[in-house]
């Protein structure tokens, strides 16, 4: 049975400096497959004795496996609970970065990443600091919940989602207080409106008062499934629809298909 640590366990240090003395064990476990208490105390610079305390009370708990014969120590079972808070859509953000700031780069219009979030989705990550078409809103738009039908990364994943995830999460919108969701209510307006997006393969945005920028999205599909919308903005008054996406439609798939074959290889 597991034990609790005492406060003769944990050494004389402050309680953050046992916290951070733990982590960096994990950590060094987390290297190789089998460690020694002279790699750990060589990684972590942390004494011998401090290490074979703190293993000792990792163990305890199933943190950490102490092999026999002394072959050293490796990570428990249990270590592995510890990123089972980390979601897809966490990955996905840190994948895509690097794919949104290219695309800018070449091609000067910001673009952002959003994720499903129940009933909404929430816009996670843009490349809008790196452009020189941003517009004031833009800073404030990021982690911001969007709706579902009134939001080109909203339209773009139901567009494409397996048709047993659409008929949930539109169940949820019509259910839904929202003034922004009651247009849910009329099946036959969503049905021709997600099948028409479906045929273009891009979702426009439904216009916005007092917002100088249009857009479109697409989705990310990894596995048959979407796991996020990516979305261009720019200015009406510089680029007509009609030639937004003549120019940046497939740069923009291009986009959405390279992030979600980072996110298949990684997950």
């Amino acid at each position: 049975m597991a034990r609790s640590p005492s406060k003769q366990d944990a050494g004389t240090g402050a309680p953050r400096q046992v916290l951070l003395r733990g982590l960096a064990i994990l950590k060094a476990l987390n290297q190789r497959t089998i460690s020694s208490v002279e790699t750990i105390a060589a990684e972590t610079g942390l004494p011998k004795p401090t290490i074979v305390r703190m293993l000792s009370l990792l163990a305890g708990e199933g943190y950490a496996l102490r092999l026999p014969n002394r072959r050293g120590y490796m990570l428990g079972e249990r270590a592995l609970a510890l990123s089972s808070g980390y979601r897809s859509h966490d990955a996905i953000v840190e994948i895509a970065r690097p794919h949104l700031s290219r695309f800018t780069a070449e091609h000067k219009w910001p673009v952002s990443l959003a994720t499903l979030e129940t009933d909404t989705m929430r816009l996670r990550v843009s490349s809008s600091r790196e452009s020189p078409f941003t517009t004031s809103g833009d800073d404030a738009r990021m982690l911001r919940r969007v709706p579902m039908l009134h939001s080109a990364v909203g339209l773009a994943y139901l567009a494409f989602c397996p048709a047993d995830e659409r008929d949930t999460i539109l169940a949820l919108l019509r259910a839904s207080g929202r003034a922004a969701d009651r247009s849910a209510r009329d099946r036959a307006y969503v049905d021709g409106l997600l099948a028409g997006i479906a045929r273009q393969g891009f979702a426009p945005s439904p216009p916005a008062a007092r917002d100088p920028a249009q857009g479109f999205a697409v989705p990310v599909l990894a596995a048959r499934r979407v796991v996020a919308s990516v979305t261009l903005r720019y200015f009406g008054k510089a680029l007509t629809d009609r030639e937004a996406v003549r120019r940046y439609l497939a740069p923009l798939r291009a986009t959405a298909n390279a992030i979600a074959e980072a996110f298949s290889a990684q997950t």
